[in-house]
């Protein structure tokens, strides 16, 4: 009876054994494989961790690009640039670069959408920014609590401003429908690493409570298996001396 539960047993135990022998090696090869780079976009396990789809977009046109956020995370078209703690609000061609304001910081961005500098308070950047706009003889403008001010792009210069010059200002558009499609799968896959995902396999945790459960059970059935190997191992060495005495 103890040879026919050891034999079922354990060909359950093989099956976790494999799991947890599959999943190990992989999490000890996390950084050749960039696991920890590779995000999930599969719907269902995004919903199954809770990962909501992204809020709505806010986007900004500005020399063909198209500059989005998305929650926290911002985008140049397609591609993420960094997370902002403040809101976006708006672009504008800055000589050879790109100028992205939000509410604390400024951005100067090259043309191909890398960050060349990032600017707050500390450069002189006014506080809590309300508009970004171009006025008619093409300088940059910013609205303020504390007022207006001008900003020159080359000397990364802030000149408070009372100019009656008229300023179109910058306002958000409708991003297309494409791009809101890419960028909604980019943030929630975001939050999802196939490292995170291996490691949970590897502990239980993706099923939750019950998984956990049933790798503890699965972890005790190893060391009763291996007790009851030794058990029937001494058996057979004892049956194996006693024929031979």
């Amino acid at each position: 009876m103890l040879k026919t539960w050891h034999r079922t047993a354990g060909l359950f135990a093989a099956a976790f054994l494999l799991l947890l022998t599959i999943t190990g090696l992989l999490l000890m090869q996390a950084d050749d494989l960039n696991l920890d780079g590779r995000y999930i976009s599969d719907d269902r396990l995004l919903d199954w961790y809770g990962i909501r789809p992204a809020p709505p977009p806010l986007t900004f046109a500005v020399n063909d690009h198209l500059i989005t956020q998305l929650g926290s995370r911002l985008y140049f078209n397609s591609d993420f640039l960094l997370n902002i703690d403040s809101q976006l609000i708006g672009t504008a061609p800055a000589a050879d670069e790109i100028l992205v304001v939000t509410t604390d910081d400024l951005l100067l961005l090259t043309a191909d959408g890398n960050v060349a500098e990032q600017l707050n308070e500390t450069a002189g950047v006014p506080p809590s920014i309300t508009h970004v706009g171009i006025s008619s003889d093409g300088t940059i403008v910013l609205n303020s609590v504390d007022g207006q001010f001008t900003f020159s792009p080359l000397d990364v210069r802030f000149t408070s401003t009372d100019t009656q010059t008229p300023v179109r200002w910058q306002s958000p558009i409708a991003a297309p429908a494409e791009l809101i499609a890419s960028l909604n799968r980019s943030y929630r896959g975001a939050g999802l690493t196939l490292e995170r995902i291996i490691i949970d396999l590897h502990t239980g945790r993706l099923l939750g409570t019950f998984g956990v459960t049933l790798i503890n059970l699965a972890s005790v059935l190893l060391i009763v298996l291996i007790i009851s190997g030794i058990w029937l191992w001494l058996g057979r060495a004892r049956g194996n001396g006693s024929n031979d005495a």
